[in-house]
């Protein structure tokens, strides 16, 4: 076995505080940590679903904290409830990978509905044109934030998947490269966008996002992620472009 958790279960969280969005950090580690062991055999690994198997380095420990933006003075209580519903599935969709799930998150209304809030109550006065769902998960997340804020939703998807013409964008994976595609004319120059996905990992699928909306004259504003698998550093990956998270996992040395 590769964790302690015999099954999938949820993370809790002590507290949720709101720091400044360029200096997110991860605040209280908790509570529920996975040890993964030593092996030569097997490598671990952390998987974010968009960018596949991650390795990390081993012997380390996987917990949870939380974070938000806006104000640095206060605590918000969705934060909490938001984290969780969260749960963390070890060795799926292979051994020595923690799959973060967020389909129990799903299962909560309220969590869910207050998880759309957040990014709804953040963008609604930023003038945001275009809000650009990452595939697969940013479909979830990107079309109720739009609809609420009055922005279009731009499916950034994998190749082969839009039927019209597209512009492309190929990025680096752990092992080989992959591509990210838009329809040509979804997006105008001058507009306003922000990329959404459910969770950054190593940041190679959201700064493909962020290059292909730029290569047409988008100003991306920001990415918008509700869990950062902050170990992996992939908000270093965003270079100056501001990232807003909701939930942090972390790797402990």
């Amino acid at each position: 076995m590769y964790a302690i958790i015999s099954k999938p279960s949820t993370l809790p969280i002590s507290e949720a505080r709101i720091v400044p969005e360029r200096f997110l950090h991860s605040l209280n580690s908790i509570r529920s940590s996975i040890s993964l062991p030593n092996t030569a055999a097997t490598t671990p690994q952390i998987y974010g679903g968009s960018t596949g198997g991650v390795t990390v380095p081993q012997r380390r420990q996987l917990t949870v904290a939380n974070m938000a933006s806006s104000n640095a003075e206060s605590i918000d209580e969705r934060i909490p409830r938001i984290a969780s519903t969260i749960r963390v599935i070890p060795d799926f969709p292979k051994p020595g990978i923690m799959f973060q799930d967020i389909t129990t998150l799903l299962l909560d209304p309220k969590a869910f509905k207050d998880t759309i809030d957040l990014f709804v109550e953040r963008y609604k006065d930023q003038n945001i044109n275009v809000i650009a769902g990452v595939e697969a998960r940013g479909f979830i997340f990107g079309p109720p934030i739009a609809l609420a804020i009055g922005a279009k939703f731009v499916p950034m998807r994998k190749p082969k998947k839009l039927p019209g013409e597209v512009i492309s964008e190929e990025y680096s994976l752990e092992y080989g490269t992959d591509k990210m595609e838009m329809h040509v004319g979804a997006v105008q120059s001058g507009e306003r966008a922000i990329v959404v996905d459910d969770l950054i990992a190593t940041g190679g699928t959201l700064n493909a996002a962020i290059r292909l909306l730029e290569r047409v004259g988008v100003n991306v504003v920001e990415c918008a992620c509700v869990i950062e698998l902050e170990g992996l550093k992939g908000r270093e990956k965003l270079g100056e472009k501001a990232l807003f998270v909701l939930v942090s996992s972390t790797v402990d040395e």
